[in-house]
């Protein structure tokens, strides 16, 4: 048919973009000045108030992740080799913590009275490796 456009053909789609959440972002511009001194303001509030952890509290929490993560690893491999699978996939099993929230951010309260004191921390250890023994 002459004169006739895409008569027959699907006009093509350009495909909409893709966002790792559920809804596009609200925005795509940058930050404004009043952003960026509202940013400024919070994180020096953040500091003053002590919610930002030093380097020795972060490296114990760091430690205590790690064992918490050794440990649940074995876990899942008693409990594979359990349920009667093969020594290969026992090996390849696995775990991986994903941490999150105000500690993901970098911003949370004193590790050492909030989130691990040594009773906790030490009885979940102790609660772990029992039903890893068994």
């Amino acid at each position: 048919m002459a004169g006739s456009v895409g008569v027959g053909r699907a006009a093509p789609r350009s495909s909409p973009k893709r966002y790792a959440g559920t809804d596009p972002p609200l925005s795509l511009a940058g930050p404004t000045m009043a952003d960026l001194q509202r940013t400024a303001e919070l994180e020096k509030f953040l500091v003053e108030a002590g919610l930002y952890e030093g380097k020795e509290e972060s490296a114990k929490r760091e430690e205590v992740l790690s064992e918490i993560g050794q440990i649940v690893k074995e876990w899942v491999k008693h409990l594979t080799r359990k349920k009667g699978y093969a020594e290969q996939l026992v090996e390849r099993a696995n775990a991986v913590l994903f941490t999150f929230g105000s500690y993901r951010l970098g911003v949370s309260a004193s590790f050492s009275s909030f989130i691990c004191n040594k009773y906790y921390c030490h009885s979940i250890i102790e609660k772990v490796k029992l039903l890893t023994s068994k």
